[in-house]
């Protein structure tokens, strides 16, 4: 059985530092001192809620400006070297 202090250390370290896993947090305890394994750092590690990503409705509704900016269509021209028309 992992400590209190030590599961609470483990769970602060992950809280501030979103991007370290298990292997990370492991490595940094053994730094200090703390003698635990990697599938027990991994055990209490805060769990996060992924974000839902968004739809193609907000993303069309985000860039709906650089969308309409773009490009529509290549006019080919004598030399066969495509340009873009605007």
């Amino acid at each position: 059985m992992v400590p209190l202090e030590i599961r609470r250390l483990i769970r602060e370290m992950s809280l501030a530092n979103p991007l370290w896993g298990a292997l990370r947090i492991h490595g940094e305890l053994l730094k200090l001192g703390i003698e635990i394994g990697q599938t027990s750092v991994a055990k209490y590690l805060a769990r996060r809620r992924a974000l839902p990503s968004q739809g193609w409705k907000t993303f069309l509704g985000n860039h709906a400006d650089g969308i309409a900016a773009m490009d529509l269509f290549v006019v080919p021209t004598i030399s066969f070297v495509c340009s873009t028309a605007f």
